[in-house]
């Protein structure tokens, strides 16, 4: 038994409406009330009520380092729609997908795709889709012909077009 249970995710933001637009789309969580407007916003299911994630205003943009938390999402219609589409809502692609664990650097074979996102504000966050056995066995095919390169890999798994 755990020490307590999560709560939620809290994302710290500099522009309440921005954030409000952009995680409620890329989530599809609806943005419910907050008994502190102009603070913090929380998005989560409204009845019965409860926050899953919470927009907390910040005085200062966020600055280079990486976040030491961050939220995982797995796209329901591929990772490349799912960057297309967070892009057009105002996110950044901060790292290709890719293939992990690459094949030959672990025993284990390839188990996901991913590539990390950042929000309007530079928060990050990524976008993971799990392989099956046939993609990672394709992948780990693919390497062994002697083909590098997560596109390429990616293609073999039948995660991106050639």
């Amino acid at each position: 038994m755990g020490i307590g249970t999560l709560r939620c995710h809290v994302i710290d933001v500099d522009d309440l409406d921005t954030a409000e637009s952009f995680w409620s789309e890329l989530t599809g969580l609806p943005v419910i009330g907050s008994h502190w407007t102009g603070r913090f916003s929380y998005l989560g299911t409204p009845d019965p009520w409860k926050h899953e994630i919470i927009l907390q205003l910040v005085d200062r943009p966020k600055g280079e380092a990486p976040n030491r938390s961050h939220v995982d999402l797995t796209p329901e219609d591929g990772i490349d729609r799912a960057i297309a589409r967070i892009e057009a809502i105002g996110g950044r692609l901060k790292k290709t997908p890719s293939i992990y664990p690459r094949p030959g650097s672990h025993p284990s074979p390839p188990v996901i795709d991913w590539a990390v996102m950042q929000d309007p504000f530079g928060n990050e966050f990524c976008l993971v889709q799990e392989l099956t056995s046939e993609q990672s066995d394709a992948v780990l095919a693919a390497a062994d012909r002697g083909i590098t390169g997560d596109h390429h890999w990616r293609v073999a798994a039948g995660q991106t077009v050639p």
